[in-house]
């Protein structure tokens, strides 16, 4: 036991010194974030599954807006896109200021979809003095009971993430910091694209105006194609510029109000607001085809030539956004099924 405590602890200080090192002196808060929910779940002793997610409190002090997160479902990003203080379990820890533990899914888990797996969490409140700046979620087995070593580990990682947040923010006044948190919240440094908490908030904004006016708006979601291959054949450093690449080309091939963003990994969505199908079909068939013409020069001597599946939609009056999120979702898992490198519309 004491060899396995030892062992324990050295790991402990092993992972909090890695997130001081490497996370001291940044200036890019959403990456830091990143970096620091991978260093935490990749600990070996806690026992915790590979999903995880950090939110940052909003604005309005009252509400929590998912920021980063490592293998969550998609509905549940959705779902959880932003959660108000004392909502589900962590909106209680926001609330509380307290760690919030559960072995099972339970009466607290109001932001839940049907299927959703089982598990547990430990919902840690990130602090500074009496400011919540945000939460950070991690999944357990379900039935994994609580361990108060796993929890002290927790917080220390909560005040780490505490001290980076503050770090970045503070060079200005309070308003400004939440300005700046907005922005590096809502946007993915890798591609430049609005991220997909940007889009989720556009969403709620246009379609509210799709019913108030009777405006069409037509929905639309791109996978790139066989992209872990490219990973494993051409490493990390080539996925990422097929990923940037990827976004050139949205970008380039946009009309002025569609409003695209990285949806996650290696997916993009779009949203055209008053727009019909047939429109928004257009703009996807010329990105189809500029990323089948336009390779991604990984060295002078070798391209890479990508291409991407869609699923597109047209929104179906009053429907609900995740309701038409499903919909482009398995429109695009038709397009993927049939052969890929194809524009499939539901």
């Amino acid at each position: 036991m004491y060899k396995e405590d030892v062992t324990q602890a050295l790991e402990n200080e092993r992972a909090l010194n890695a997130l001081l090192r490497r996370l001291a002196g940044r200036s890019d808060l959403v990456p830091a974030l990143e970096e620091c929910l991978d260093i935490v779940l990749q600990v070996s002793w806690l026992s915790i599954e590979p999903r995880g997610g950090i939110f940052l409190t909003g604005a309005d002090g009252r509400t929590l807006e998912l920021v980063v997160d490592r293998g969550l479902d998609p509905p549940l990003r959705t779902i959880c896109a932003r959660v108000p203080f004392g909502r589900c379990l962590c909106g209680r820890a926001a609330a509380s200021r307290a760690v919030q533990y559960a072995s099972c899914i339970d009466g607290r888990h109001e932001n839940r979809f049907p299927g959703m797996p089982p598990h547990g969490h430990y919902n840690v409140p990130i602090l500074w003095g009496e400011t919540v700046l945000g939460v950070m979620v991690l999944y357990l087995p379900q039935g994994h009971p609580r361990s108060e070593a796993e929890v002290m580990f927790l917080r220390s990682v909560a005040d780490i993430v505490s001290l980076v947040i503050r770090q970045i923010t503070s060079q200005g006044r309070l308003e400004d910091a939440h300005r700046e948190l907005e922005m590096m919240a809502n946007t993915d440094v890798l591609t430049g694209l609005p991220n997909r908490r940007f889009l989720l908030t556009r969403l709620e904004e246009e379609t509210a105006e799709a019913d108030r006016f009777d405006r069409p708006l037509a929905f639309l979601l791109m996978d790139i194609d066989h992209f872990k291959q490219v990973n494993d054949r051409h490493g990390h450093m080539a996925g990422d510029e097929v990923l940037r690449h990827v976004g050139r080309i949205i970008q380039a091939n946009l009309r002025r109000y569609d409003i695209a963003a990285r949806y996650g990994g290696e997916e993009f969505a779009i949203a055209f607001p008053n727009c019909e199908r047939d429109a928004a079909h257009a703009v996807a068939s010329r990105i189809r085809e500029r990323l089948e013409e336009d390779g991604v020069e990984l060295s002078d001597e070798e391209t890479l030539r990508v291409t991407a599946s869609f699923g597109l939609v047209a929104r179906r009056p009053g429907e609900a956004i995740e309701d038409m999120i499903r919909r482009a979702d398995e429109a695009l898992y038709e397009a993927k099924n049939g052969g890929r490198n194809r524009v499939v519309c539901a």
